[in-house]
């Protein structure tokens, strides 16, 4: 693959945008098969003469273009040493180098600690809360519909989760629906539909007309980047820890 086409194909990886289900951080994988791509251009390949390109890019070797935009992607200043600059008489050639590599990815995760710590102010400041939930059966009686409570305001997207809880605490939880939303508080209106087979699928002691200790759990969504930048759950978490923007309920609830 032309290296040129490497940030493409892995945003068309990396599952950025969602629709019901939660977000999927893939960072790790999606850096893995990058650099997998940027190894396999030959070393010695190269262009130049590019008089069309800003100064400073007008001669390149593939292999680091393509190691220069897997590391402004991922913003990982580490690969900037594999960023060898291609000297040429009359072609510019700088913008592909370690030090502007160091720069650029350092000018991305600038930016992107910007917006992750605006994210948090906005949450600290006021943010949807998870008031209360219930459980109602289906209309066909023999499945469930979760119905959650919210309070509060603050448009955003939120992931939020139901958990059955064996009565051995030191058994896994059953995990019964986990689902992005869009919320602004107490105007929202959700009806989750679950099949109770799903349920005695992961478990079968699952039965009908129990009582069950249910958890929800309501995680405000930072998101894993932009096109310009990929975020490392380990940068996250750096900024704006999981824990800070988690609520969490458990319900005795009669299914």
């Amino acid at each position: 693959m032309d290296a040129r086409c490497l940030v493409f194909a892995v945003l068309a990886l990396s599952g950025l945008s969602t629709s019901g289900g939660p977000l999927v951080n893939r960072y790790d994988a999606l850096r893995a098969a990058a650099l997998s791509k940027c190894q396999a251009v030959d070393a010695g390949e190269y262009q130049t003469g590019l008089f069309f390109n800003p100064e400073g890019y007008r001669s390149y070797y593939a292999r680091s273009l393509c190691y220069q935009n897997a590391a402004i992607l991922f913003r990982d200043i580490e690969l900037c040493a594999r960023v060898r600059q291609r000297r040429a008489l009359f072609s510019s050639s700088w913008g592909y180098s370690k030090s502007n590599c160091r720069n650029l990815v350092s000018e991305g995760i600038a930016k992107d600690r910007e917006t992750i710590d605006r994210m948090r102010q906005d949450y600290e400041q006021g943010h949807v809360q998870l008031a209360n939930f219930r459980v109602e059966r289906d209309g066909n009686g023999r499945d469930i519909d979760i119905i959650p409570e919210f309070s509060g305001s603050g448009a955003h997207v939120y992931e939020l989760r139901f958990e059955l809880l064996r009565k051995d605490s030191a058994a896994t939880p059953v995990l019964i629906d986990a689902s992005g939303f869009s919320l602004m508080g107490a105007v929202d209106n959700i009806r989750i539909y679950v099949r109770t087979a799903d349920i005695r699928r992961q478990f079968p002691g699952f039965a009908l007309n129990q009582t069950w200790p249910v958890r929800a759990t309501l995680v405000y969504n930072v998101g894993t980047g932009s096109q310009s930048g990929q975020w490392s759950p380990a940068f996250i978490e750096s900024r704006f820890p999981v824990k800070q923007r988690t609520q969490t309920l458990i319900r005795e609830i009669r299914f």
